[in-house]
């Protein structure tokens, strides 16, 4: 591992997007932004932006760390097509992250279960459920796609529900249990950036040319 090398994090699984840069031992710099579409020329056009504000020349970035998804089928397509890209025509490690985990681990410890959605489209919502272990998240079953009113339906306290709130559930959904605050739910690519740097100093790397998008079922 180059230890002067800096690492690229992209996630645009969702109607947000969000890019990072990180060091071996800081946060360079992110950029969060609500993308709707995504097309891959806009976003990759973004990372050039933000390394060349950075002054981190392309032969600096050492590993792409990318989030696979759940999320539209274009956003964590467009995400993963451009780390891809610079991955395998530069040879450079990859690591691949799902959305939830990127959401989970920027939310504090808390002694009750937790509850991370990522929209996934069609008024539809996918849940991922978590438990903390020793100061960190992990997760507590198989993740499932709910309409709002069903979720809504479903949850019981104590939970504690992080991610992609709807605006018009958010009432309802604080009505029967506790919801992360604004800044928290925003899904930002400085976490992924801390998931892909650990695995790459652990060695824990996916294969470019074989990770793929993780998209919820076509029901």
């Amino acid at each position: 591992m180059n230890m002067s090398a800096v690492l690229l994090a992209l996630d645009t699984c969702t109607a947000r997007a969000s890019i990072a840069l990180r060091d071996q031992v800081t946060l360079r710099a992110e950029m969060t932004w609500e993308a709707q579409r995504h097309e891959t020329a806009a976003v990759a056009a973004r990372i050039r932006d933000l390394m060349r504000v950075c002054r981190i020349a392309p032969e600096d970035i050492g590993c792409v760390a990318v989030a696979i998804g759940p999320g539209s089928f274009t956003g964590v397509r467009c995400g993963l097509a451009i780390g891809k890209g610079i991955a395998v025509a530069r040879n450079l490690p990859m690591v691949g992250v799902t959305a939830f985990d990127v959401i989970a681990h920027a939310q504090p410890p808390r002694p009750v279960p937790m509850l991370a959605l990522l929209e996934v489209g069609r008024n539809r919502v996918a849940a991922c459920p978590y438990e903390w272990h020793e100061g960190a998240p992990s997760v507590a079953g198989e993740w499932q796609i709910h309409s709002w009113a069903e979720l809504v339906e479903r949850v019981e306290p104590p939970l504690y529900v992080c991610g992609d709130v709807a605006p018009a559930w958010i009432a309802a959904l604080r009505a029967k249990v506790a919801v992360a605050p604004a800044a928290l739910n925003l899904r930002r690519a400085g976490f992924l950036a801390e998931l892909g740097m650990a695995r790459w100093e652990r060695g824990e790397l996916d294969d470019a040319m074989t990770l793929a998008a993780v998209y919820p079922p076509e029901t």
